[in-house]
């Protein structure tokens, strides 16, 4: 049970106007209980209340499972594929006062089970989404220390991949080396995307059979899971001398992600950082190509609140934590980007995690 997580949640249920959240299977449940549960069309789904009290309700078919996972910690209701589930859900929420309160459900929860259960009690279930973002989305001393090492173990897997990039090389090879070292140093649910050339040209690339040339641009985008926060990084390097236009290229990457970076601080309004970046890369006319928001949130997801973008009117406040991402994106011809991590600190300060080297790496 992750209590940092839990404790945080009802912190924030007691101050809402929610008498309970309902977790179904998806990535909240997951923090909280460390473990994945395989969402289905069976209704289930971690209830905690305001009061602190926590039960689960699934079907018999996971009792077992959901038993050894929970160790008694967390009451567990059943009901058989015989019975009418919302019978059984009526009568469980009589028994742990839930009726006629409002309970908040989160993203993954399943919407024809709620109609359902709403038309057979008088529960009022609402969008627990931007409760479940907001307590999130400032982080703990302790989660940004989780940050922090995070951080620290893909800078060190940085220097190491860098000996295996030379022509002839995979970019399978190299993903599998990103996600082996990130695992032997400690880091838990490691993800990488590794794209040579104009592969780098799709900011979500899922390939992986390019061989890598004599002549290549090759980007790495990776991260992991230190105490259940993520690092999310990305650096281009370049085998062989990079030409006159990937240099160029390069070095305004570069400059919009450090001036970008140098306007985080407390207080910052968030749309302005956005426009930076871009108007940077725009001295090239190149700032269409950024097709992608600058930057997101990082925590207990590699993708959450707040998106760094200029149709989002927030102002930063110290504990968060997001990436700043600038990138040139020409489809099927050239890609660069530049990712750290960076948080506004306990002195209302942008630090950045990430401190590999932004200047041109040539192999």
């Amino acid at each position: 049970m992750n209590d940092l997580y839990l404790n945080k949640l009802i912190e924030k249920l007691k101050e809402s106007d929610f008498d309970a959240v309902l977790l179904s299977p998806g990535e909240e449940l997951t923090f909280l209980i460390d473990y994945k549960i395989m969402l289905c069309e069976r209704f289930q789904g971690l209830f905690v209340k305001a009061d602190g009290g926590m039960f689960y309700i699934c079907n018999l078919l996971y009792k077992d499972e959901l038993d050894a996972v929970l160790k008694n910690d967390i009451r567990v209701y059943t009901w058989f594929d015989g019975d009418v589930m919302t019978d059984v859900v009526a009568e469980v929420f009589k028994q742990e006062g839930l009726l006629g309160k409002t309970i908040g459900v989160n993203t993954t929860a399943q919407s024809v089970n709620i109609l359902e259960i709403m038309d057979k009690t008088d529960v009022i279930f609402k969008n627990g989404k931007p409760l479940l973002e907001e307590m999130r989305i400032i982080k703990t001393p302790e989660e940004l220390n989780n940050l922090r090492k995070s951080s620290e173990l893909v800078d060190k897997v940085f220097e190491e991949v860098l000996s295996i990039i030379k022509p002839g090389v995979t970019e399978k090879e190299i993903g599998t080396f990103l996600l082996d070292k990130m695992a032997e140093l400690g880091g838990e649910n490691p993800e990488c995307i590794v794209a040579f050339g104009p592969n780098a040209s799709y900011p979500h690339y899922i390939g992986d059979s390019a061989v890598a040339k004599e002549h290549e641009i090759v980007l790495m985008d990776y991260g992991c899971t230190v105490g259940g926060m993520y690092s999310d990084t990305t650096r281009t390097v370049f085998i062989g001398e990079p030409t006159k236009r990937e240099r160029e290229y390069y070095e305004l990457v570069k400059r919009a992600n450090l001036e970008a970076e140098k306007l985080v601080c407390e207080n910052a309004y968030i749309p302005e950082i956005d426009k930076k970046a871009r108007e940077i890369l725009d001295e090239k006319g190149l700032a269409w190509t950024l097709v992608n928001r600058l930057g997101h949130g990082v925590g207990y997801t590699i993708h959450e609140a707040p998106d760094i973008k200029q149709s989002n009117p927030m102002y930063l406040k110290k504990g968060m934590a997001f990436s700043i991402e600038p990138g040139i994106y020409l489809g099927g011809d050239i890609g660069i980007r530049i990712e750290d991590v960076v948080i506004v600190n306990e002195q209302g300060e942008c630090e950045v995690l990430n401190k590999t080297t932004k200047e041109i790496v040539v192999l």
